[in-house]
């Protein structure tokens, strides 16, 4: 089994320092909604951003929409061998149902997040698709998987080729990974990352976006060890 984690997600609702904020109250009138209910987003909220810590790095969920298509799509997911995690920089975890076809719609997708947060799951034939719990820390998160070896890929980690080191784990009969991918746009963990994990990898010189990681997990995880 494969669980994947993106971990401190730039996924939340408005912030209340910004809730009185003119292109907050703009936007929330456009839409007919209360402020406090909306998703922030940099994309229609970024002179909002200006007056919030690190605002040049939240209001990303879009960054959480593709990774989310990426993973449920994968073949891994399709064969059942996959557990996809949301934690968000406020310490909410959501749960996602292998079973979950999401929209690809933007749009769509912002609704049923402001929906997920108001109603805290989303359901569908008596399966819970969408849960979504507040104070969770990603060490609880991690503690409560009991996965055989935890990895976190951050440009600061050890640079290796993911297919021999997925090859290297399944020699020593490590199946059940858990793998820790940021859901920020740029800059590292806040946590103490190497706390929670086993080893901290990088599989590139570079900073890479956290569907693209995703991806190669996947692939890889699906060449090794299915």
């Amino acid at each position: 089994m494969l669980t994947i984690i993106l971990a401190e997600s730039e996924l939340e609702r408005i912030p209340f320092q910004i809730l009185s904020h003119p292109a907050i109250i703009s936007y929330a009138k456009k839409l007919n909604k209360k402020t406090e209910r909306l998703i922030l987003d940099s994309s229609f909220h970024h002179s909002a951003l200006r007056k919030i810590p690190e605002g040049n790095r939240r209001g990303r969920p879009d960054i959480v929409h593709i990774f989310l298509l990426t993973t449920l799509e994968s073949i891994v997911n399709k064969r059942k061998h996959l557990k996809v995690i949301v934690h968000t920089r406020n310490n909410e975890a959501i749960y996602i149902h292998p079973e979950t076809r999401l929209m690809r719609n933007y749009t769509r997708f912002i609704g049923l997040m402001e929906q997920l947060f108001e109603k805290k799951k989303i359901s569908s034939d008596d399966k819970n698709l969408l849960e979504i719990y507040e104070n969770v820390p990603l060490e609880e998160i991690v503690e409560r998987e009991k996965s055989d070896f935890v990895i976190a890929f951050s440009p600061e980690g050890e640079k290796v080729r993911l297919l021999d080191y997925f090859k290297n784990l399944e020699k020593k009969n490590c199946k059940d990974l858990l793998c820790i991918i940021g859901g920020f746009p740029h800059g590292d963990f806040h946590c103490d990352i190497k706390k929670y994990v086993d080893e901290t990898i990088a599989i590139y010189d570079k900073p890479l976006s956290a569907w693209t990681v995703a991806n190669e997990v996947l692939v890889n995880y699906e060449n090794i060890f299915l």
